[in-house]
């Protein structure tokens, strides 16, 4: 059982390492163990799984210094969403008490000045929860774990990626590269916090953690000599989510695109196209042009051609 374990655990690291190699996250530290210090937490040494620090592009003074905590469950999430809650808060407890001590830690800290980085300096703890499931591969963990109660001490940020995420972000990213034949991209950085002024500096090889844990994944590319914004939402199509996303495209766009294309988990251009029409007729005034697409494949596709 012990080598079944540990071949577990080696298996979600390894995913968890190649999903952050694809969101721009890397030159990680990995394994780096710290003194504890907290008697409550009743141990000698914490293990971070990894650790990445990085000038956080959607605030101009932030440096983030994350530290990410991989599961992986062999045999899929717990059944029942009070064993999902239960092992949630073991996991979320167990990385509070790491982002506790390694925050004060002087190897982490020589790390940081290493790196060089902004004035502030914010922790911030990332589970990665994955599992090797096939048949629940995109089961979203979330709707359980509502109105969950925890009782953390480091007073840091903690974000969670489960399986639904990681596939979101995997699929959206490999569906970009194929539509667009391997062309550069970059990440956008929408004006979400204290972000630089600088329009043609607001995008980048990397994804912060902000839009790492949301469900939108912005790309800026260019198409001919101009450049264009592409949206993936892990979202069904409705008349709601499509005028939502619109609308928060033309934000993003700030004036400088002219062709937006809006990616859905669900969208069929037969059966949709009627109230896709309708909600972008609403938009017609707008400067740019509005194409939307599922990035699920199908032969379907076939019908946008």
């Amino acid at each position: 059982m012990g080598e079944l374990s540990k071949t577990s655990g080696e298996n979600g690291e390894k995913i968890t390492e190649e999903l952050l190699k694809l969101i721009g996250w890397s030159n990680l530290l990995k394994g780096v163990s710290i003194p504890c210090n907290k008697a409550a937490h009743d141990r000698q040494t914490h293990g971070n799984d990894f650790v990445f620090v990085y000038d956080n592009p959607l605030h101009d003074s932030r440096t983030d210094v994350v530290y990410i905590s991989s599961k992986n469950a062999k045999n899929g999430y717990p059944k029942g969403d009070q064993s999902v809650r239960t092992m949630f808060k073991n996991h979320l407890s167990e990385l509070d008490e790491i982002v506790s001590c390694s925050k004060i830690s002087s190897q982490i800290n020589q790390a940081i000045q290493a790196v060089g980085g902004r004035k502030q300096k914010k922790h911030i703890g990332l589970l990665v929860w994955m599992h090797g499931d096939r048949a629940t591969l995109d089961k979203d963990i979330k709707p359980a774990l509502s109105n969950i109660q925890l009782s953390l001490s480091s007073n840091c940020p903690l974000y969670l990626v489960d399986m639904a995420r990681a596939s979101f972000i995997k699929e959206a990213i490999s569906h970009f590269k194929s539509s667009t034949q391997g062309q550069q991209y970059h990440f956008y950085y929408p004006k979400l916090g204290n972000v630089i002024a600088n329009a043609d500096e607001r995008y980048g090889d990397l994804l912060p953690i902000e839009l790492l844990a949301s469900d939108l994944i912005p790309f800026r590319f260019m198409l001919g000599e101009k450049p264009s914004l592409c949206l993936y939402a892990k979202q069904a199509f409705s008349e709601e989510s499509l005028k939502k996303l619109c609308s928060l495209a033309f934000d993003f766009a700030d004036g400088w695109v002219q062709d937006i294309f809006i990616g859905l988990e669900s969208y069929h251009p037969a059966d949709d196209k009627q109230v896709k029409d309708a909600v972008l007729m609403a938009f017609r005034e707008r400067k740019a042009s509005i194409k939307v697409f599922c990035y699920k494949e199908s032969v379907l596709d076939l019908l946008e051609y």
